[in-house]
């Protein structure tokens, strides 16, 4: 049965969080313990030696002004790694323990001819301070024990020691005192290492589904194939563009890019080959995609897009040309096309300063029928719209 009041050993994260709870306390305790040891000397000045109790409280002071220090450097450091951190553990738990023997060594002032006032007050102070660890200390068990043993164990050998009646049955007390003592603050660590488990594990699953979710977000918005931007993505980007530059007055293009004779390709060289031939085209198009503001998207089974914000007509026209120039060279084998024995592609290019939100379907139509110019002009080639904003201008008038 005795085997359950001893603590198991926590994961490395619920133990740094245990030593990191202990430091931030740190500075109230030993504050708090200051101002008790002030008042314990002022109450026993008139029934204990002056020296000795000035002796004992320049320790007691000495070494909670170190410990401040220490709390301190940690608090500066912020250490994490787990071997630093037992190190710091290590270091707190001297502290208390020391601490402890200080408070241990008020008994030697004690004696039995003590007026009733001041054996209570003593006997106050000790439980206080024994208390008072509880919460403060419990969290990293060994620190609690530390700390309030050596008090604890000289209250009771100094009771023991009384020749008068009545003080063994006062030594029982106190250590039933001392045991209940142990068993809460065992408990009470036991459930701050429950929740601090509890804790990590929702924060891992918080950051397992808050992955998965980006993972699912970013399946939702690229094509599985080719790792572009597929259809969904690209025409909420070009909306979100479009007007973007309606607010800004500036000029966004769009290409519309088709390859030249797909079905017969498959056909020629089967599907597995028509996907790895997709893949090659995505990756050209992605690599005309320089701007981080440029976008390259899978709409279709053969179709591609380029978004070009900020980008001028001719910039756009000179980007579709390398675009065709780049695949020239990759000369990829299409026996079964009707232009040429390498695959090719025709492009659609349009570009327009919007003239009001929300309509982006202007510019997609515009590139469809630039691209449907394309093909229909002989394939493996670039159509460009004509200046829109220009003809606007010219009806108006």
């Amino acid at each position: 049965m005795m085997i359950s009041f001893f603590p198991t050993k926590p994961n490395m994260q619920v133990r740094a969080e245990q030593i990191r709870m202990l430091y931030a306390q740190g500075n109230t305790i030993q504050l708090l313990g200051i101002l008790t040891g002030i008042i314990a000397v002022s109450v026993f000045w008139g029934q204990a030696d002056h020296d000795m109790l000035i002796l004992w409280l320049s320790a007691h002071i000495i070494v909670s002004l170190v410990r401040l220090g220490i709390n301190a450097q940690f608090a500066r450091q912020q250490p994490s790694d787990p071997r630093s951190m037992q190190r710091w553990a290590n270091l707190y738990v001297a502290g208390t323990f020391i601490s402890g023997l200080i408070w241990a060594c008020l008994c030697l002032f004690y004696e039995a001819s003590w007026p009733a006032p001041y054996q209570l007050t003593l006997f106050a102070i000790y439980t206080g301070i024994i208390s008072a660890s509880y919460s403060t200390h419990s969290p990293y068990f060994i620190a609690y024990i530390a700390f309030y043993l050596p008090p604890a164990g000289f209250l009771t050998y100094t009771l023991l020691q009384q020749p008068e009646e009545g003080y063994t049955a006062l030594a029982i007390l106190v250590s039933i005192y001392i045991v209940v003592m142990y068993i809460s603050a065992f408990k009470y660590h036991r459930s701050v290492t429950r929740l601090l488990e509890v804790h990590f594990e929702n924060q891992r699953l918080s950051n397992e589904l808050s992955a998965s979710n980006q993972r699912l977000s970013s399946l939702a918005d690229t094509d599985e194939l080719t790792g572009l931007f597929n259809r969904r993505s690209m025409f909420n980007r070009l909306r979100g563009e479009w007007n973007r530059h309606y607010r800004s007055r500036t000029m966004l293009s769009l290409l519309y890019i088709d390859l030249d004779c797909f079905k017969q390709y498959n056909d020629t060289y089967g599907h597995e080959a028509g996907d790895q031939c997709l893949i090659r085209i995505s990756k050209l198009l992605h690599n005309h995609a320089l701007r981080s503001s440029d976008m390259a998207a899978r709409f279709g089974g053969e179709e591609f897009a380029l978004i070009l914000p900020e980008t001028s007509k001719k910039d756009a026209e000179n980007i579709a040309a390398s675009i065709i120039d780049d695949l020239a060279l990759l000369h990829i084998p299409h026996t079964g096309s009707t232009v040429t024995d390498h695959v090719t592609v025709s492009i659609g290019i349009a570009g327009l300063i919007p003239d009001e939100p929300d309509n982006d379907s202007e510019l997609r139509e515009l590139a469809d029928q630039m691209l449907y110019e394309a093909k229909h002009a002989g394939r493996n080639r670039l159509v460009s719209a004509p200046d829109v904003s220009l003809q606007k201008t010219s009806a108006a008038s």
